[in-house]
């Protein structure tokens, strides 16, 4: 119901792109060989239409598939097509880190940088007091994913350049910088 179906159209269009991304992929990837062919359809389909929107359904499709949440959850309208394979999705070596980093790009680029941020900062402090521990490594994957997340919908100038710029291909550190002296 809060998904427009023009939207859910939308998502599905980028699982379609996903599924056959992870086809042909080894059992473990980069989350940055993930993102050039989803961003390759958001240019693709943002040339005619409104490459916010594109860009923000790369994130979301990408934020789902690496927390393991099936798109279905967010559609009314009939499913169809196929379901990507499961792969690891790794960033900076680490599983967590895709999903910290896609997680906070989806918040922000759907409600915005400061929801983000306090999400990420108030996970952090639940696992100080009862889980993993707080995690400063974590808090710059979920930052760096703020970022990119805000800057996905920053305008449509600013999210096509985006957009042509993963699909041209990023490396790991062009998404998230280095954070492997920091403590956890």
């Amino acid at each position: 119901v809060l998904v427009a179906p023009e939207d859910q159209q939308r998502l599905l269009a980028y699982q379609a792109r996903l599924a056959d991304t992870v086809a042909r992929a080894p059992r473990a990837l980069s989350l940055a060989s993930l993102m050039a062919p989803l961003f390759g359809l958001a240019v693709q389909r943002g040339a005619a239409g409104d490459p916010l929107r594109e860009n923000r359904a790369a994130i979301v499709v990408l934020a789902l598939y690496v927390t393991g949440k099936p798109l279905d959850r967010l559609l009314t309208v009939q499913p169809g097509g196929p379901r990507p394979a499961r792969r690891a999705v790794t960033l900076a070596g680490r599983t967590d880190f895709p999903m910290h980093f896609l997680v906070s790009a989806a918040i922000a680029a759907e409600a915005g940088s400061p929801l983000a941020d306090a999400v990420g900062l108030h996970k952090e402090i639940e696992d100080a007091r009862s889980g993993s521990g707080f995690s400063f490594g974590d808090v710059g994957a979920n930052r760096a994913g703020t970022r990119f997340g805000e800057a996905a919908v920053q305008s449509p100038r600013r999210a096509r350049e985006l957009s042509q710029a993963v699909a041209a291909g990023v490396a790991e550190a062009d998404l998230m910088p280095d954070v492997s002296d920091l403590p956890e």
